[in-house]
C-alpha cells in the first residue's frame, strides 16, 4: 500500500504526502492528522486491557470488524481481578503478524473510523450534546471508548485518555 512506512518499532505513519482521506468530505489533509492523533503506541505495543498495535484496537472493536473471531471475557488473575477481553485473530493473520504489520494496522483503524462515522450519520449511534467536539472529536471518542464511552462522555463521564484522544481531534474536521 505505500501509505505507512516501515522501520523501527516507534510510531510509523510514514512522513511525505499525506494519507488519502478514509472519510466522505474529509481532506486529506484533515484525515492524515486525525490518524496520526489517534496513532498513541508502538507496532508491536500490546496494553494492559489487550489493545494492540498503533492505535490500540480492542479486541471487542476488532471482533466487530471481522477481524478476530472467538471473543472471550477472561479475568486477569490474582492481583488484578478486573476482566479482559481476548480473541484469536482470522487466519492467516496471527497476531504476531498484526504486531509487525502497520498496513494491517492502518487497514482495521481506517475501516472503524469510517464504520463510527457512518453510524453516527445515519443516526445509530446518537451524537453527544457537547457539539464542540465536532465530527472528529466524536470520532476519538468512539476510537477510544465506543458508543456507550460516547454516552458516558455527554453524562461528564471521562477518562483522561479519552479526554486527550477527543482534545488532539477537537476541530480538525
Amino acid at each position: 500500500m505505500g501509505r505507512v512506512a516501515r522501520g523501527d518499532d516507534d510510531l510509523l505513519l510514514g512522513e511525505g504526502a499525506a494519507l488519502p482521506s478514509e472519510l466522505p468530505g474529509v481532506p486529506d489533509a484533515a484525515w492524515d492528522a486525525f490518524a496520526r492523533a489517534m496513532q498513541t503506541a508502538k507496532l508491536s505495543d500490546v496494553s494492559s486491557s489487550n489493545a494492540v498495535g498503533m492505535f490500540e484496537l480492542t479486541p471487542r472493536r476488532l471482533a466487530d470488524l471481522g477481524v478476530v473471531e472467538k471473543l472471550a471475557r477472561r479475568r486477569r488473575g490474582e492481583e488484578n481481578p478486573a476482566p479482559v477481553f481476548t480473541a484469536r485473530f482470522v487466519p492467516p493473520m496471527t497476531v504476531e503478524k498484526f504486531l509487525r504489520d502497520p498496513d494491517a494496522q492502518y487497514r482495521a483503524f481506517a475501516r472503524s473510523i469510517a464504520d463510527y462515522d457512518r453510524r453516527l450519520a445515519s443516526g445509530e449511534i446518537a451524537p453527544p450534546a457537547d457539539e464542540s467536539l465536532g465530527r472528529a472529536g466524536q470520532l476519538a471518542v468512539l476510537h477510544r471508548a465506543g458508543p456507550r464511552g460516547l454516552l458516558s462522555w455527554d453524562r461528564g463521564e471521562r477518562f483522561p485518555q479519552t479526554t486527550l484522544a477527543a482534545e488532539r481531534a477537537r476541530g480538525l474536521f
